[in-house]
Parts: C-alpha cells; structure tokens; sequence
C-alpha cells in the first residue's frame, strides 16, 4: 500500500474566511482564519504505477476552497440565525451581526470548527471525486492555522 499526501500549504490550496463559535471565550468572537486544505490517499498502484492522478484531487479541493473563500462562514445548525432574501443575522449575548446573504456560506454542520469543517470538505471531495477500487481511504485536513488543525478519515 502506498500512501500520497497532498499539502495545501504548499500546494496553494487555501481560503480565507470568518466565523464565530458560540459560548466560546474567545471564539464567540467574530474572527478569522487563513485555511489551508490537505488529503492524505492511501492505495495500491494501478498498472501505469500511479495510486491516484493529483491533477483531479487538486481541482476538487481548489473548488471547494473557492466556495468557502473570503466568506462569512455560518453552520445551519446555528440556533440563532435569522435569515431573509437580502440579509443573514446572528444574535447572540448582547452581540447582534448582520451580514449581507450573499458574503455568507451555510454550511450543514452544527458549528464551524475546524472539526466540522474537516467533515464537511471530506463530504464536499466525496461528490466531487469518483475513487477508483485501488484507492482504500481518503483523509482530509483542514488547517485554521499553519500547525493547527483537523483531520476526517473514511475508508472506501
């Protein structure tokens, strides 16, 4: 078996964007990351002596980061968002943002840590990329910070 690793530091696989973490000291903040995205691919080679083409891999992820970059990340899960056509609010304590919808990216996870993060892009690369049978597991990082993050595992 042989494993690839795909670095999104190096490879210029990141976004930016914001977020708040409810009931946290000092991430019910609003605050931001500069993220970077990864994936780990463990296999067997295919005849030609390839385990998987980067080139596909690093379209999806860059998608993904596309998606997420310089946008105010929200999770659905969110009790107390508040949303109409032209604006997202966010009340929380005695704190109350209002966003423009469109700066705003939902994602379906119950809140935007790095954790939830890590799941939500392995599911995202998941419907982007068919793995062919020699391809055993996928793991994806998400990085908040160089040194700093979270990692999804899934066998196929």
């Amino acid at each position: 078996m042989i494993r690839l690793e795909l670095n999104g530091w190096e490879a210029h696989i990141g976004f930016s964007a914001s977020h708040i973490l409810p009931e946290h000291d000092k991430c019910g903040r609003l605050h931001g990351h500069n993220y970077a995205l990864h994936a780990r691919i463990e296999g067997e080679e295919t005849e030609g002596g390839f385990v998987l083409d980067f080139v596909p891999l690093k379209k999806a992820l860059r998608k993904i980061a596309d998606e997420l970059d310089h946008k105010m990340l929200l999770a659905e899960g969110m009790r107390s968002l508040k949303k109409n056509k032209q604006e997202v609010e966010v009340v929380m304590d005695k704190k109350r943002y209002v966003f423009p919808r469109e700066d705003v990216k939902f994602i379906d996870i119950e809140y935007t840590t790095t954790e939830q993060l890590s799941r939500y892009v392995m599911e995202r690369l998941l419907q982007e990329v068919t793995f062919s049978d020699n391809i055993y597991s996928v793991e994806v990082g998400v990085d908040e910070s160089q040194g700093q993050g979270a990692w999804t595992r899934r066998e196929l």
